[in-house]
């Protein structure tokens, strides 16, 4: 039976979900990685969100009524994200992969395009490169192992999470330039969704980082004007986020920043998955941010 392919809709996000999660315990058995217990009975808000901002660049592979197929990008600016692109095991190796991500490409002169996949996943790193994009940077995902954070020591920074308008603008121009690229629709969503704190950090008026962090234990992004402030903010942040019952906290730190890499160790924190960054152009200050979840860095 023919693959045929078409756009998105609300109604294929939850078999979306399922199928990226069946092909993520696939890869994971294949390379020896405990598999993921997780009984998918609802759709992420962060699914939601990417489809209703980018309708045009997420697509679904079918085999007449089953779903074999996922993949979607995120647009801002002239910034081109691939967020997901998966395909169910039993169909891999045919194509179907390359021909999802030709219809989620988009390319205008001066646009970027950029991912992050997982560093064991050679196939993919492989039809990526093929695409023109390279492996930049090596993003460990890092878990604090359960337990109480070492003694808190005050850095000095005040922290605020009831943000005026122009406070929260200022964390979007400002992630704009650490990061390579502003997206305001994203800061929407994090100030709507039950669960995310997003805070400035200042030192007596001078404002100098932000973060985002949830109640799942997670914190990113973060940004901050200089390394060592970068490094404050983080610190700051951790303390300041209570996971939920049975949660570790966990971030994803560029390798490029190792001063921040070496604090985290430090505090106990360990690898728990190794990512890696790939794009056609390097645009982020790795010294100065944080990057958010694999499908939204």
């Amino acid at each position: 039976m023919e693959i045929s392919y078409r756009r998105c809709r609300h109604k294929d996000l939850l078999p979306s979900v399922k199928l990226v999660m069946t092909a993520i315990n696939k890869l994971r058995k294949q390379s020896g990685m405990p598999l993921f217990r997780r009984r998918i009975r609802e759709v992420p808000p962060l699914y939601e969100h990417l489809l209703r901002t980018d309708p045009k660049t997420f697509y679904c592979a079918w085999k007449g009524e089953r779903l074999v197929g996922f993949c979607g990008a995120a647009v801002r600016g002239m910034q081109w994200y691939l967020a997901f692109l998966f395909v169910h095991p039993n169909l891999q190796d045919k194509g179907i992969g390359r021909k999802l991500l030709e219809k989620a490409w988009v390319d205008k002169p001066k646009m970027t395009h950029s991912l992050s996949t997982f560093a064991y996943n050679m196939q993919a790193v492989g039809l990526y490169s093929r695409f023109g994009l390279s492996p930049l940077c090596t993003i460990p995902l890092m878990k604090f192992p359960g337990g109480k954070l070492p003694e808190y020591k005050s850095t000095g920074l005040s922290a605020k999470s009831n943000l005026s308008e122009y406070e929260l603008n200022w964390i979007i121009n400002f992630e704009g330039k650490i990061r390579g690229y502003s997206r305001a629709v994203e800061y929407d969503y994090w100030r709507n969704i039950n669960g995310y704190r997003i805070t400035l950090f200042k030192r007596g008026r001078k404002k100098v980082g932000y973060s985002v962090s949830h109640k799942s234990g997670m914190v990113a992004p973060a940004g901050a004007i200089s390394n060592d402030d970068l490094n404050r903010v983080v610190y700051e942040s951790l303390y300041n986020v209570t996971p939920t019952k049975g949660n570790s906290i966990i971030l994803f730190c560029p390798t490029h920043n190792t001063a921040l890499y070496h604090m985290l160790i430090k505090l106990g924190f360990r690898n728990d998955e190794m990512l890696l960054f790939m794009s056609d152009k390097q645009y982020t200050d790795f010294q100065r941010y944080l990057p958010a979840t694999l499908a939204l860095f």
